[in-house]
């Protein structure tokens, strides 16, 4: 009888400890889903990213690799915290057929940005690629679950609209990251939005920095006007710091 009351104590005592387990994995989880983030790009003068734009695209029957190394170097943060920026394409190759072609350099371009990721300037050619690896945090801190947009509107009067939501949190280069989807659509007609991107950007939670960037392409924007179905992919990450 006594070895009997044994095994049944500890058959009751493994219960507790094992209900004790998941009660406290249900709390990590219920802290986890509940924890609030403020992101801000966290950047001083002089930092410099660079990072590495890998874009694969078939289209009617056409193949096309483009390949970039692209550097932002902080000129600037003014009293607001705003940031100045001077984005400069180190190299470029466009390969097509098998033939690879050296791109022409361009100019460095300096645009403005406010904590948030957000541009400044008002009025740029609303780019679906653009709106895709860029930042766009909002002003409130934000949670597992929470889902956000913003839309750019062009002169020529098209529209396009990313919306951002938080999926989780990961390491990521030994860094604790969000992993946010994102979805590009071009709204021009409200009534029949068009999915253009959509993949996921893995954030830096203390600097407010991408670390990468993965998204497919389904359509691509034509320069007189519609959009044209497209299959590729972009890949994006961090080479520096």
């Amino acid at each position: 009888m006594r070895e009997h009351g044994g095994v049944r104590f500890g058959l009751i005592l493994l219960l507790v400890v094992v209900l004790a387990g998941l009660a406290g994995v249900g709390f990590w989880w219920w802290m986890e889903r509940n924890r609030e983030y403020l992101l801000r790009l966290q950047l001083k003068p002089g930092d410099t990213l660079r990072y590495a734009y890998q874009m694969n695209m078939s289209a009617q029957g056409q193949t096309m690799q483009i390949s970039l190394i692209v550097s932002q170097k902080v000129l600037k943060v003014k009293k607001d915290g705003s940031i100045v920026i001077q984005n400069r394409m180190e190299s470029g190759t466009l390969t097509m057929g098998g033939v690879s072609t050296a791109l022409p350099q361009q100019p460095p371009q300096t645009e403005t940005l406010r904590p948030t990721g957000r541009r400044v300037n008002s009025g740029r050619v609303a780019s679906p690629l653009m709106e895709f690896v860029e930042t766009s945090y909002p002003e409130q801190p934000i949670k597992i679950g929470s889902v956000w947009s913003e839309r750019q509107k062009a002169p020529d009067g098209s529209t396009v609209e990313a919306e951002y939501r938080v999926e989780g949190r990961e390491r990521v280069r030994k860094r604790d990251t969000l992993r946010l989807a994102v979805t590009v659509r071009d709204v021009s007609n409200p009534a029949a939005p068009i999915v253009v991107l959509s993949g996921h950007q893995w954030v830096d939670i203390s600097t407010g920095i991408p670390l990468r960037v993965e998204g497919q392409i389904h359509q691509v924007r034509l320069p007189f006007g519609g959009t044209m179905s497209m299959e590729g992919n972009v890949k994006v990450h961090l080479l520096s710091p």
